[in-house]
């Protein structure tokens, strides 16, 4: 029976993570052709699956809150364009520096911040954020509040990576190497951990375990590839400002991993396809509904998700299609043979 069970998984692990790479293979086709999709959507999707990913152990497993997933998005994205407009270095090298700045910052950050608890390390997380974005505003190696333009794009074996499509399936590959990441640390018996910790952490001490380290582990993992994501994105834009700091940012990426399924390393990348595309048909569709309609209707669409998630699927898009198709299956089994 345990060789039957962990052929099971085994089966179930194949399929999923096969379904996950047909769909990503199938988004340049769908952006393409699908009317109002633009690559760019696209590519943008990526990224933010990349950043949301890092709350996928911190948030869903460890049980923490944190809205200041864009000042680590805003590091990676800065130490790129700072790097390689001031200091003509690689993208690639800039992307490793800002992801380890960005880790050595929520280290330092987690040795404070973990001894508070519930809403005061949220609101801490979010005070991260607008600090450094006030403080990139008034730095002249910044740019300022006008941002830094002319950010040295990514190569690939010396040739630049053209066009959103080419840009996309590296963004893919790199979303995919974190996804397998995330995945072996959720399944590792550092998740049950987590688990211990978030259930109740009186009793995980009583046991011999520290919930402070554990619980900065997982927010160091949260602002890499937070930071990795901001390094993609400003060498895909081409410039960086201020807004790669904005509270919008970490909101998004929390209701991205929420609408996703905070236990699911698949819930990123499914929850930023949904919160990507309410945001371009909100924009494509309600100024034709009212023509007062302002610019800030993604803020409709984070709502409207996460409003019919939390009431419909409380365990997100991946957590509640993964309870049906077990509930199905035991229906099956069940079901006796004539």
């Amino acid at each position: 029976m345990a060789v039957l069970g962990r052929h099971r998984r085994l089966v179930t692990l194949v399929l999923s993570y096969g379904v996950f790479v047909g769909g990503l293979l199938l988004v340049p086709f769908l952006f393409t052709r699908v009317h109002p999709y633009t690559m760019a959507d696209g590519v943008l999707m990526v990224l933010l699956a990349v950043a949301a990913l890092g709350l996928v152990p911190f948030t869903g497993y460890a049980g923490q809150v944190s809205l200041g997933q864009a000042a680590f998005y805003g590091t990676g994205a800065y130490a790129t364009a700072i790097l390689t407009v001031k200091l003509h270095l690689s993208p690639w090298l800039s992307l490793v520096i800002g992801a380890a700045v960005a880790g050595l910052l929520a280290y330092l950050l987690g040795l404070a911040l973990f001894r508070a608890a519930g809403h005061y390390l949220t609101l801490a997380t979010i005070a991260v954020g607008l600090i450094l974005g006030v403080v990139v505003k008034q730095l002249d190696v910044t740019g300022g509040a006008e941002g830094l333009a002319g950010v040295t794009p990514l190569t690939v074996f010396g040739a630049d990576i053209g066009g959103d499509v080419n840009f996309f399936y590296l963004a893919a590959g790199i979303l995919l190497v974190a996804t397998v990441v995330v995945h072996l640390v959720c399944r590792s018996m550092f998740a049950r951990t987590l688990l211990a910790i978030s259930d109740s952490p009186v009793a995980a001490q009583s046991c011999g375990v520290d919930p402070a380290p554990v619980k900065r582990s997982m927010f160091v993992l949260a602002a890499v590839l937070a930071a990795v994501a901001g390094s993609l994105y400003a060498s895909w834009s081409g410039f960086v400002d201020a807004s790669t700091l904005d509270l919008n940012v970490s909101l998004q990426l929390l209701i991205i991993a929420t609408v996703g399924g905070r236990r699911s390393v698949f819930g990123a990348a499914v929850g930023s396809f949904v919160v990507v595309s309410l945001v371009r048909f909100a924009k494509e569709w309600l100024p034709d509904v009212s023509s007062h309609a302002g610019g800030q209707v993604e803020i409709i669409a984070y709502g409207l998700a996460l409003i019919l998630v939390l009431r419909l699927l409380p365990r997100g898009i991946v957590g509640g299609a993964a309870a049906g198709l077990r509930r199905l299956a035991g229906t099956v089994t069940r079901t006796p043979t004539r």
